[in-house]
């Protein structure tokens, strides 16, 4: 009877010890960590970091600086994760400018990305050899005056150290709109690829669209970077009339409904549409 008794001492004493412990590093004295590395952060705490980051990158351009600070984070692919960051804050009805600014960070980074994997020709000698062969006649004049070519008629235009002011995008034209029947997707969308006059997608470009009286919704293009630096899409409801509007440009598509598909099988499915804008030569 005492040797069970004294069991049960233990195991009090145990129980007591534990609560008492759990208070002292919870409440009277709990742990706080100091300077964490970015990669043990939870997950929120990693969206208002790389927020942070692309504000930054915002304000000074620096992209170099921008990739080390996204480099702590431990992503494997950054720009991908501020692409899906910018698409989750739209999800959620967060700030349209966060996602934007976002996004342009992402693209920036595909951008360096593809700059760095294009080999770069090596430079010839041909203009070189030319100088040599052909002298100017600035070299022929100091030749001939036993090596001063400079006389009181001679000027010197100087050099400006100003850089030209940046000039604003031009305006989109609507390249083409059609429907499209792919059945590989799972779901109807209305596709909208901004280009400049090569070719190259624009990312960070603002798509109003409408339905009706409805209030205009906005998606930006470059939010999905694995599909292009200029794409974007919005989910489309079948027998509805859509509107599209570049409010930068004043373009305005209407009358966009989703169409009706066939299979190899003859089965019918919903299609989708697609909208090519472009900057104009």
């Amino acid at each position: 009877m005492d040797q069970n008794r004294g069991n049960w001492y233990l195991i009090t004493g145990l129980i007591l010890g534990l609560i008492l412990g759990l208070v002292y590093s919870w409440v009277i004295s709990p742990v706080s960590q100091v300077d964490t590395h970015p990669n043990l952060l939870r997950t929120d705490y990693k969206d208002i970091y790389r927020s942070l980051i692309s504000r930054a990158y915002q304000a000074n351009n620096n992209l170099p600086r921008a990739e080390a600070r996204l480099d702590l984070i431990g992503d494997d692919e950054p720009a991908l994760a501020l692409a899906a960051q910018a698409q989750r804050f739209l999800a959620e009805g967060g700030d349209h400018e966060m996602a934007v600014i976002l996004a342009n960070l992402s693209a920036a980074l595909q951008s360096s990305e593809a700059a760095e994997n294009t080999p770069v020709p090596p430079t010839g000698t041909a203009a070189a050899s030319d100088s040599d062969e052909n002298p100017t006649a600035a070299e022929e004049d100091t030749e001939e005056n036993g090596g001063n070519n400079l006389d009181s008629t001679s000027t010197m235009e100087p050099v400006s150290s100003q850089t030209p002011p940046p000039t604003e995008s031009p305006p989109f034209i609507l390249q083409d709109s059609s429907p499209i029947c792919d059945p590989t997707l799972s779901e109807s969308l209305i596709q909208v690829i901004a280009t400049n006059s090569a070719g190259d997608g624009i990312p960070g470009v603002a798509i109003q669209i409408s339905l009706g009286s409805d209030p205009k919704e906005v998606f930006y293009t470059g939010l999905k970077p694995e599909l292009g630096l200029g794409y974007a899409d919005f989910s489309a409801e079948p027998g509805l009339s859509y509107q599209v509007e570049i409010p930068d440009s004043g373009l305005i598509v209407s009358d966009i409904e989703v169409p009706t598909c066939q299979n190899e099988s003859e089965e019918s499915y919903w299609g989708s549409w697609e909208i090519y804008i472009t900057h104009p030569n």
